[in-house]
């Protein structure tokens, strides 16, 4: 069986099927949605009328998703049922190829499940923002919109939304006309011209402020930039947020080789997301990403400017070329990834483009080690949104990036791009499957592909090297012995086979490189040398995806330490960190005084926090003294996390009595006072007077804080903040995983108590972020409640969210499962422990009834 149809423990039920595009015999190419909003009833009511095309004869039946839906009528059908979830449309004649005909259906909605997010002000949140937003990816456009909800259906959108004049109105493509209607209302009508899947289908209604940038040449003339946000905020913050867009899109569309189809590039934060979204022509991100202040700009300009670029490179990849299949994502989601980093590497430097593929190999072959190793094209899944995984997003990036690479040694990189520019032109408007890319890479090149493709794209892992470096004086021979450690026949990882570049540096101080192939699982690589290295570099390029386990000998790994780019500086500091030994420790504290790219300081930082000795904690300290750059702070000061030291208390309170407060950066400090566990962390945590921020970022870390004590006194405190209206609605979060922080590790009869108090209020809870994030944090409650909980919550969520909700309740069953078995088996112990005492006594009794008597 091929792996992509093999089930992934871990990953996939064993309920779980292949998945397969639909079929298309009648295809739906346009929609008109005319929809009227209520926002404070959180209603819509209208219709959507729908043109399909028969792509083939015979056909006489048609479903729509549709969930929870109040269907009014159905007009072009000859009957039609409804059974909550699906419309079925059915026609006494058989349609024709090439027939067209429209449909419409007419219904109303009131506050969707999901897909469609109304704020309106209540009695307990009275400045809360007026709006209505969609976020449909996956599959949740289904909860307000009668479609076809997957992305092999593209259809031209005629919008037209009634509201409140005094809102703003906008959608997908290009304003045709907005109007007052004369009762207080008025309608606009957007019209959205190219193709477009119901997952990227967007609208917001509301109080928004917005910013005009610059128009921008996209490849087929000028384009209008502009950016929105709900009203309780500034548009010189959106300006501070965005204002790199026009220069981004300006690069993209040259990097690219295809024009932009849009009308416009709008970008919209409102608070209902946790992340952002590529929406044709109008992007949608969370609250999160506005940088309000200059502080926070300072401490998040950097990862903004990644999501940024990332939601932009899907206009192309994921956008104007749409998956046929979930299967094939990595074709949106990982080039969305990677193009970060080749932004990083045509306008920044060498250290950004290199930093930004170490953290996508960490956090792809975090996932891969701890939870599940899966193919990147795998069509066995339970629900589309598990697809979108770190194997999807860093991990694809990597192949994507090796893949240029590979072309690149053999051909050469314009070879690559001008491929990538022809697949882009070829499909644009259309669907396409991993094949399709696979082929144009083939066209452009020459060269096979298929093994590559096998091996990284349809095989699950990557390599794991464990090197020793060995040199012979005599022969002046030096050798790497490599050692392929993730063979694992139960996940199908076998032996690798690529190629690799070794560097190293001669007594002269120049570079010599040699390349090898490696295919055997133990392979001993040679080469000369007339004096043994003063350093070595596996992979010097970076072009491999693998683990590496190298260390050979202090002198060259602090010469690699002095000398290398931040990938070669990262690799040995983690070697000489391992060792704890106070010289290694400070050949790195010292590195990190001289470094002068921060993400290089940041990982040194955490390398020194791993090491096995508290020494290192204590160079951390003086570090952080003299620490002032914000995109390294929040990071250093998260290292002392739970290192319940004197010195560590005494080194956040210094550090929060500095005049400049970056907010994150105060929050992490907070929390790690939470973590002394002390009364005396608790009576600074309980007097601290967190700064006015409508974001509420240093607030929400201070609850988090004061969870990390884990006290009853503790628990009080933020059991009273948990009901709805009782703290900012932006805490909630905050004091829901501080509260559950603390029911970990109290007493059953104490927990019972307070998940009591907490699960209460779930059932009347109507935000899902927050739903989610509460599912998220109280499965780590070993507690029969738990289940109960999450099991209430899973009602509540999105049909493409219940397996993640049904994975939660199976690893609280395991766990109490595992306690209970681990109760039985103390309680048998202890059986014989007390048989073995009692056998002991009669032994004994019997020995001296049958000892000889003593004369």
């Amino acid at each position: 069986m091929s792996n992509n149809f093999q089930i992934i423990e871990g990953f996939a039920s064993t309920d779980a099927k292949p998945h397969y595009p639909p079929n298309l015999q009648l295809e739906p190419i346009h929609q008109a949605i005319k929809l009227t909003f209520n926002l404070e009833k959180k209603i819509a009511w209208g219709s959507v009328t729908t043109t399909i095309r028969a792509n083939s004869d015979n056909a006489t039946t048609i479903k729509f998703d549709a969930i929870d839906f109040t269907i009014k009528s159905v007009q072009g059908a000859d009957s039609y049922s409804y059974d909550g979830e699906k419309v079925t449309m059915t026609w006494n004649t058989a349609w024709k190829r090439g027939q067209i005909q429209e449909i419409v259906i007419q219904y109303s909605i009131e506050e969707p499940l999901s897909g469609l997010y109304f704020s309106y002000p209540d009695d307990k949140y009275p400045n809360r923002i007026a709006y209505v937003v969609t976020d449909h990816e996956t599959e949740r456009a289904r909860y307000h919109i009668p479609c076809i909800d997957h992305p092999a259906i593209r259809c031209s959108i005629d919008f037209y939304l009634t509201a409140n004049e005094k809102y703003t109105i906008l959608a997908n493509g290009r304003l045709i006309e907005e109007g007052k209607n004369g009762d207080g209302t008025k309608t606009a009508h957007w019209k959205q011209k190219f193709p477009c899947p119901s997952y990227l289908i967007t609208y917001a209604i509301g109080e928004f402020v917005n910013f005009t940038d610059s128009v921008v040449d996209a490849g087929k003339g000028s384009i209008p930039i502009a950016y929105f946000t709900t009203n309780d905020f500034t548009s010189e913050a959106l300006k501070r947020t965005f204002d790199r867009t026009p220069e981004m899109l300006e690069w993209m569309t040259k990097k690219f080789k295809c024009p932009l189809e849009w009308d416009k590039y709008y970008q919209i934060i409102t608070p209902h997301y946790a992340g952002a979204m590529e929406n044709i022509s109008m992007v949608t991100w969370g609250s999160f990403a506005l940088l309000h202040t200059e502080d926070v700009a300072k401490e998040l300009w950097w990862r903004i400017d990644a999501i940024n670029v990332h939601e932009m490179s899907h206009s192309w990849f994921g956008d104007m070329i749409v998956i046929r299949e979930f299967t094939h994502g990595w074709l949106k989601e990982s080039w969305a990834v990677y193009t970060e980093s080749c932004y990083y590497e045509d306008t920044r430097d060498e250290d950004e483009w290199k930093y930004n593929m170490y953290n996508n190999s960490l956090r792809y072959r975090e996932e891969s080690d701890s939870k599940y190793a899966r193919p990147i094209v795998n069509k066995t899944y339970d629900s589309s949104w598990d697809m979108y995984d770190r194997h999807l997003y860093p991990g694809g990036a990597w192949r994507i990036h090796m893949l240029r690479h590979l072309i690149k040694n053999h051909v050469s990189d314009e070879c690559f791009w001008e491929a990538v520019s022809d697949y882009l032109n070829t499909y644009k408007g259309k669907v396409v499957e991993t094949i399709d890319f696979q082929r144009k890479l083939e066209e452009h090149s020459g060269l096979s592909l298929q093994s590559f493709f096998d091996q990284w794209l349809y095989s699950p892992g990557y390599p794991k090297l464990k090197v020793k470096f060995n040199f012979d004086e005599k022969s002046h021979l030096a050798s790497l012995k490599l050692d392929q450690t993730q063979i694992d026949e139960k996940k199908n990882i076998g032996v690798f086979q690529f190629p690799l570049e070794i560097m190293w540096e001669t007594e002269n101080g120049s570079f010599e490189r040699e390349k090898f192939i490696i295919s055997e699982k133990v392979q001993t690589l040679y080469f000369k040398c007339v004096k043994k290295p003063k350093q070595i570099r596996i992979d010097p390029d970076y072009v491999l995806l693998c683990s590496l386990e190298f260390n050979p000998g202090t002198d060259m790994l602090k010469q690699q330490l002095k000398t290398g780019d931040s990938i070669a500086k990262i690799q040995a500091a983690k070697e000489l960190t391992k060792t704890g030994k106070k010289k290694d420790l400070e050949t790195v504290f010292h590195a990190y005084r001289d470094e002068k790219y921060w993400g290089t300081k940041v990982e040194l930082a955490k390398l020194l926090k791993e090491s096995p000795s508290l020494y290192g904690m204590r160079l951390l300290r003086d570090l952080l003294e003299d620490e002032s750059d914000p995109l390294v702070l929040t990071s250093l000061i998260h290292n002392f996390a739970n290192v319940r030291e004197f010195f560590v208390f005494d080194a956040m309170k210094n550090y929060l009595k500095r005049p400049v407060h970056y907010p994150y950066a105060t929050a992490t400090a907070l929390e790690v006072i939470g973590t002394m566990r002390t009364d005396e962390a608790y009576k600074f945590l309980n007097t601290y007077s967190p700064p006015k921020d409508p974001k509420n970022i240093v607030k929400s870390g201070l609850y988090r804080a004061i969870g990390s004590i884990r006290t009853e006194q503790a628990l009080e405190y933020l059991v009273k903040k948990i009901p709805y209206g009782e703290d900012a609605e932006n805490c909630r979060s905050s004091i829901a995983s501080a509260l559950i922080s603390s029911l970990s590790w109290m007493k059953e009869s104490v927990r019972n108590r307070y998940l009591e108090k907490l699960t209460d209020i779930i059932p009347g809870e109507t935000n899902e972020l927050f739903l989610h994030n509460l599912a998220r944090i109280i499965s780590t409650v070993k507690d029969p409640l738990v289940i109960t909980a999450l099991k209430t919550i899973k009602r509540k969520l999105a049909k493409q969210d219940k397996p993640e909700i049904d994975r939660l309740i199976q690893k609280v069953q395991k766990s109490l499962s595992t306690e209970e078995e681990i109760r039985n088996l103390k309680s048998e112990i202890d059986s014989v422990k007390k048989s073995l005492k009692n056998l002991k006594e009669v032994v004994e009794k019997i020995e001296a009834r049958t000892a000889p008597e003593k004369k």
